[in-house]
């Protein structure tokens, strides 16, 4: 029989081997409550660690890349479905993959609460008629659309590790109370802050793509232009660079059938609202700022826009923003040239770079095209638009882009 100091010499040294095993492979889980601590941690370390805190894993490498781009869709994929419970303890029901419609397209949960029938601002108004119109493509890693427990639509959004980046701290700047009441400020609203692990989620009012349906009228496209350029002019002023302006990144308060493009009547100045959102490419600089003296030498995709590339790497981003604005707003305004000549040399000042010159300021283009508006007869802005696009000079008509609706 061994003796009893033998025994216990070896279940301490068993206990400790054991402690010293599991504290090395355990990453405690950082959360407010003790519970959720304890449940997430064991939850995190017996899935093996499914949320990346590697903020690169949130965003693809090369969205070229087939193989690649489904190996980081399966990472995303898996912390997102790894959070839902997460997320529903806080009134958030992630949306869900439907049988037969494929990994990445995204319908509201049936489990979940019902759309809300009538939701009021900031969230969008609500024109589509069942849950099967509302699909979400699940393209970015870092959201992913849900319904809130009074069925509203909004989109959850990673912004930011451990340490602030800098789409949080735009973020901040852009929701505080003095900022979220100027009506110049037509940037997404920041509802609800989501912390996981020290990555922060932002929760986010839905809103689909701002360009995706018809101009009725020429008052409708100049409503648009003054919206989106008043935006980037109050960003600018809070010395916040959005640096990424695509159709992608803009939103309109309407939910209409997401299958569906061109539909009418969706557009009405009196009631519609635009938004500018997504700023993980974002700069944002101390108040005191001088815009003039800024200069920035990261990648900027000139060729996606369509536009001259400069040939120094070393630019102005608040201009950048500018050229960005003109190039991807004259596509889808230009074409009313015929009607309002001035809107030609409009686009023309605010699409120069930095080797032929340099484009307007948010300010002075703001200024510019509502002194076009103000010289506009109300016959003139009320007049039916039956174009559709514009691209290097040549316009196409909604007849080469008529209505599409979904076949269900």
């Amino acid at each position: 029989m061994l003796p009893a100091n033998f025994v216990l010499t070896s279940m301490a040294l068993a206990t400790a081997s054991v402690i010293l095993y599991v504290r090395r492979r355990v990453r405690i889980i950082r959360l407010d409550s003790f519970y959720e601590r304890l449940l997430w941690t064991f939850r995190s370390w017996r899935a093996g660690y499914p949320v990346p805190l590697d903020l690169d894993q949130w965003s693809l490498t090369d969205p070229a890349n087939g193989d690649l781009y489904f190996k980081e869709s399966r990472v995303a994929l898996r912390a997102w479905k790894f959070l839902e419970p997460f997320f529903a303890a806080r009134g958030y029901i992630l949306y869900h993959n439907q049988p037969g419609a494929g990994v990445f397209c995204l319908l509201p949960n049936p489990a979940g609460p019902k759309g809300h029938p009538s939701p009021s601002y900031p969230y969008a108004s609500r024109v589509y008629k069942d849950d099967a119109e509302v699909e979400f493509s699940f393209g970015s890693l870092s959201a992913w659309p849900a319904r809130d427990s009074e069925g509203r639509e909004v989109v959850l959004k990673m912004v930011s590790g451990r340490t602030p980046s800098n789409e949080l701290k735009v973020l901040q700047r852009l929701n505080t109370p003095k900022a979220r009441a100027d009506p110049r400020n037509h940037t997404i609203h920041a509802l609800d802050y989501v912390i996981f692990d020290g990555m922060v989620f932002v929760v986010m009012p839905r809103w689909p793509q701002a360009f995706r349906h018809d101009f009725g009228k020429v008052a409708e496209l100049f409503h648009f232009t003054e919206i989106i350029i008043e935006a980037f002019d109050f960003m600018h002023e809070n010395r916040i660079a959005h640096c990424d302006f695509l159709e992608q990144n803009t939103g309109i308060d309407v939910i209409a059938d997401l299958e569906a493009t061109y539909l009418e009547g969706l557009r009405d100045p009196s009631v519609t609202r635009y938004t500018i959102y997504d700023f993980n490419y974002s700069l944002i600089y101390p108040l005191e700022t001088i815009l003039e003296d800024v200069r920035d030498t990261r990648f900027y995709h000139w060729g996606l826009r369509r536009l001259h590339t400069p040939t120094d790497p070393s630019v102005n981003p608040f201009e950048v923003d500018m050229a960005y604005v003109g190039g991807l707003l004259q596509r889808y305004v230009r074409h009313i040239e015929n009607l309002v000549p001035e809107i030609g040399p409009f686009f023309d000042s605010l699409t120069v770079t930095s080797d032929t010159g340099k484009p307007l300021t948010a300010r002075q283009a703001l200024q510019r095209i509502r002194d076009i508006k103000a010289g506009m007869s109300t016959e003139l802005l009320n007049t039916a638009v039956t174009t559709r696009y514009w691209r290097d000079g040549v316009v196409q008509t909604k007849l080469e882009y008529p209505i599409r609706l979904p076949r269900r």
